[in-house]
C-alpha cells in the first residue's frame, strides 16, 4: 500500500511544479471596481437605498438587474452599472426634475452583491467571497483564510481586461508580507481570480 501511495504522489509531481504563465505584477491593469478615490462602483444585483425627500411613493430598496439596470419610477429604466452612489445622486435629481421641483435625493448601497472575487489553489478556503468595500490583496488572502503550508508562495491574479480576455500577473507572497509600496496598493477586482500555487 505504502508502494502504491508513494507511486500516485511521483505522477502527481510534475504536474505540482508546474507553473501558470504570468505576466509581472508591475503590468497590472487600473482598476475599475473603485474610483482613484475609493469609491466603489454600482454592479449587477447590488441593493440600493433611494430616498427622495417628502416622496414617500418614489423612495425604496431597489436591487439592480443583472444587466445592471435600475428601474425606478417616472424614470423608468437606467443604467447605473459602474455609477458611484454619489453620480446615480445627481442622475436621478436631474432626471426627476421634470416631475418634482428641486428634488432631493440620497442614496446608499445597503447590500453589496456585484463585488465578488474566487479563490483557487493552495488557500485555505476554496471558491466566492463576496465583498463589500475596497480590499487589497493581503486583505484578500487573509479572509480566504490564508495560505496552507503546501504553498510556495507564488501568487496569480487572473483579472478580466475588456470584454472578453483575461491576463495573469504573477506576484510573491514574501513580497505582499514585506509591505512593497506598490504590491500594498493593488486592490481586487470583482471578478478577479487569486489562485495560489
Amino acid at each position: 500500500m505504502k508502494y502504491v501511495l508513494f507511486a500516485m504522489l511521483l505522477s502527481l509531481a510534475p504536474a505540482c511544479s508546474s507553473r501558470i504563465p504570468a505576466d509581472p505584477v508591475s503590468e497590472l491593469q487600473a482598476s475599475k471596481t473603485f474610483t482613484r478615490q475609493g469609491t466603489f462602483m454600482i454592479g449587477p444585483g447590488d441593493q440600493l437605498d433611494i430616498f427622495v425627500f417628502g416622496e414617500d411613493k418614489l423612495s425604496g430598496r431597489f436591487t439592480v438587474s443583472p444587466t445592471g439596470i435600475l428601474a425606478f419610477p417616472l424614470i423608468n429604466t437606467l443604467n447605473v452599472s459602474g455609477m458611484s452612489s454619489q453620480v446615480l445622486t445627481k442622475r436621478l435629481e436631474a432626471a426627476l426634475d421634470t416631475y418634482i421641483k428641486s428634488p432631493r435625493v440620497a442614496v446608499s448601497l445597503p447590500s453589496v452583491k456585484s463585488f465578488q472575487v474566487f479563490f483557487n489553489g493552495e488557500v485555505k478556503r476554496i471558491g466566492a467571497l463576496n465583498l463589500s468595500s475596497e480590499t487589497n490583496i493581503l486583505q484578500a488572502l487573509t479572509l480566504a483564510g490564508g495560505l496552507t503550508d503546501f504553498a510556495s508562495g507564488r501568487i496569480i491574479l487572473v483579472r478580466q481586461i475588456g470584454n472578453s480576455k483575461v491576463k495573469r500577473y504573477a506576484l510573491q507572497y514574501e513580497d505582499i508580507l514585506a509591505g512593497d509600496k506598490f504590491v500594498d496598493g493593488i486592490t481586487v477586482e470583482t471578478g478577479d481570480v487569486i489562485i495560489a500555487e
